[in-house]
């Protein structure tokens, strides 16, 4: 089961988007400090990270990718070592009619 997790911020990282637009220069300095959570309507719309820290989330959801594919790719290697009559070729495969 997957939990949904919600970020976690303090007030001073939350800025209305008036006042984001009018010190958008301050907001770059402290957004390579901590996110900054841009407001609509007092709903958070849009964070604003440094590109350090995007960099790294990037690299992370990226290993995370990998790591999900290979269990899928293992997983469908197991299935199929414990019942090999399940597999079917490629040009079986090409000739099923697609949605």
């Amino acid at each position: 089961m997957i939990t949904e997790m919600k970020p976690t911020f303090t007030a001073d990282q939350l800025v209305s988007s008036s006042i984001a637009s009018k010190k958008f220069g301050e907001l770059r300095k402290k957004a390579k400090q901590l996110p900054q959570f841009i407001t609509e309507n007092g709903t958070v719309d849009t964070v604003l990270v440094g590109y350090s820290y995007y960099e790294q989330l990037f690299e992370r959801l990226s290993q995370l990718e990998e790591q999900e594919e290979i269990r899928i790719l293992n997983e469908r290697i197991d299935r199929l070592d414990r019942n090999p009559v399940s597999a079917k070729s490629w040009n079986e495969i090409r000739r099923e009619p697609h949605e």
